[in-house]
């Protein structure tokens, strides 16, 4: 379990914290991750997206405070970086009726993070790859409402 849980971490910290910068005129994508940048605070993004994720009747299933645990380690200058999970029951039971194996795609995940004196928001959509049509048709709209959620977050006027 630890060691599992290391390289969970590991594969967290380099969704966060990418390798490419992101860009300021508008979402880079990099496959199904896709990244905004804001100049809004971290924690005025992490309550912006709080406020999105329940609007949209979505339950915060849990939180990864990566950041913040690697400053309890010692590592005092390292950056705020979180991971938010959320779920609607509803739409999971949706997919479980097509394709019980999708639910491997869930809970839908936003990573947040600080870097070069800017907050990053890192979407993580749904593939829309299946064989199913349904399942497909179910990820773009998945998608759409994920893409509401971080867009509403960043934005300046936070609407």
């Amino acid at each position: 379990m630890r060691m599992r849980l290391r390289g969970w971490l590991g594969v967290v910290l380099l969704v966060a914290l990418g390798a490419a910068q992101a860009s300021t005129a508008g979402p880079e994508h990099a496959g199904d991750i896709v990244r905004y940048t804001t100049d809004k605070s971290f924690d005025d993004v992490i309550f912006e997206l709080n406020f999105a994720i329940t609007e949209r009747n979505f339950r915060i299933t849990g939180r990864n405070t990566i950041g913040a645990g690697l400053r309890k380690r010692g590592y005092s200058d390292f950056p705020e970086v979180e991971v938010i999970h959320f779920c609607s029951l509803e739409l999971a039971r949706e997919v479980l009726l097509i394709d019980p194996g999708f639910v491997a795609q869930m809970p839908c995940r936003i990573t947040i993070h600080e870097q070069d004196g800017r907050t990053v928001v890192s979407l993580i959509r749904l593939p829309v790859d299946h064989p199913d049509e349904r399942v497909n048709a179910f990820a773009r709209r998945m998608n759409a409402t994920l893409t509401e959620i971080v867009e509403f977050a960043v934005s300046p006027d936070g609407d």
